[in-house]
């Protein structure tokens, strides 16, 4: 028989041997005695216990079927979440972009401008309470924390977020939410007690909010680009090149970090689902292939032990939207700011 087979059936032989183990000590407990003669025998015996031994013998395959089935239908549900979370995001990029911010503890941010490092040529990967990593070998690449950095790209990744919340898992697992990321639970809790008032009854949904919405905001990642199309255009397309009024002003001065009007805006979600706890993620990792070689499933599922300080597996799940930016660039000013 092939090594590879023997080794993936290796797990199931250590279950069954300790299974024998553990009804061979209950049986000495309490001082039942095996006959192998009326073993023989049960096979036609109509009498006692014996009519429940085909049930013994189907209920873990139908509980496992049943928690296959139960497994699938959550991932389904999850792709459908992340697809309507990347949708979510790509619109609140297309709302806040355009926007000129002046937020307490925030950069200053004008119209249709972001920070660096993101660019035409590099997108920008966003993750709670992390470094701002740009896909490219630019020099004026710098680090900023998102906790303190961007309002925008705060809007943006919130988006995602609470859109992902519904399918991360309501059980505490010690995620702590810092700065502005601790009072969307409590929003989000008030929100809710609003709309269905039977909830206030209930101590523990609270805690549940505050569950998901912890465990979402650090297992979703996202990826930010933009593509600038009118690049030679004028005075409100970010022109590449400088515009010169008859007057000899010259104003406009393309800025890599613009997104112009109309610029096609692409975010990819990435969250890492949760998946139920229970034997079938640690069998996953025994799955191999009839030549040796590990499966397409197995090598998705991991534990990140930096994101879930309790021990979870997940699998990632990712989807990408894109849409244009429709902020015209006013010739007056409107600043989106509170104090």
């Amino acid at each position: 028989m092939n090594r590879a087979i023997l080794e993936a059936c290796l797990p199931c032989v250590l279950v069954l041997a300790a299974s024998f183990v553990l009804l061979r000590a209950v049986m000495q407990l309490s001082g039942a005695r095996l006959h192998l003669s009326r073993l023989k025998r049960l096979h036609r015996c109509q009498q006692g216990a014996v009519q429940s031994l085909s049930f013994v013998l189907t209920l873990p395959i139908f509980v496992v079927l049943v928690m296959f089935i139960v497994q699938v239908s959550q991932l389904m549900i999850g792709i459908m979440t992340v697809n309507y979370a990347a949708y979510a995001a790509t619109r609140a990029a297309s709302v806040w972009f355009p926007a000129h911010s002046r937020i307490t503890g925030y950069h200053h941010e004008g119209e249709d401008n972001l920070p660096p490092p993101i660019r035409e040529t590099s997108t920008l990967h966003l993750q709670y309470f992390d470094s701002l990593v740009a896909d490219s070998d630019i020099q004026d690449q710098r680090e900023i924390q998102l906790s303190d950095s961007s309002y925008k790209y705060q809007k943006v990744f919130v988006a995602a977020v609470l859109a992902c919340a519904p399918i991360s898992p309501s059980r505490d697992l010690g995620h702590q939410l810092q700065g502005d990321a601790a009072r969307v639970p409590d929003v989000v809790n008030a929100l809710y007690r609003t709309m269905v008032p039977d909830s206030q009854i209930n101590a523990r949904i609270p805690h549940r909010i505050q569950n998901k919405i912890a465990y979402s905001y650090w297992n979703t990642e996202l990826l930010i680009g933009f593509t600038d199309k009118n690049t030679r255009q004028g005075p409100s397309y970010n022109p590449r090149l400088p515009v010169r009024l008859p007057n000899g002003e010259l104003i406009r001065v393309w800025d890599p970090h613009e997104v112009g009007w109309q610029d096609p805006v692409t975010i990819t979600v990435y969250h890492h689902f949760a998946l139920l706890p229970g034997p079938g993620r640690f069998l996953a990792k025994y799955i191999v292939r009839e030549s040796g070689q590990s499966d397409l499933v197995s090598p998705h599922i991991q534990s990140r032990p930096d994101r879930n300080p309790s021990e979870v597996y997940t699998t990632p799940i990712v989807a990408s939207a894109t849409m244009t930016n429709e902020g015209f660039k006013p010739v007056l000013s409107y600043e989106q700011s509170h104090y």
